[in-house]
């Protein structure tokens, strides 16, 4: 890890008290519990732009109507052959 940096924040004490259980049940110090949560928040932010990035490909060259129906006539094939 690079050089560390300290920084305050203020939040309201009944998060604080939320956030201590957890740390404190999962065994963390306060500055990884918080890192992990930035790290958690920073992945999650970077999937959303995948899946905006995702769907706009899709609204702007959708499947042919042909494709999607062989697609779900493999798919029907697929399933109809398990012995459920």
């Amino acid at each position: 890890m690079g050089k560390a940096v300290k920084f305050a924040i203020s939040m309201p004490e009944n998060k604080f008290q939320e956030i201590e259980a957890i740390r404190l049940e999962e065994g963390l110090s306060r500055s990884k519990a918080v890192l992990e949560a930035i790290e958690l928040w920073s992945r999650s932010k970077k999937m959303e732009k995948l899946i905006r990035a995702y769907e706009e490909g899709y609204k702007n060259i959708p499947d042919d109507p042909q494709t999607i129906k062989g697609w779900e006539n493999a798919s029907l094939d697929t399933f109809s052959d398990e012995g459920w």
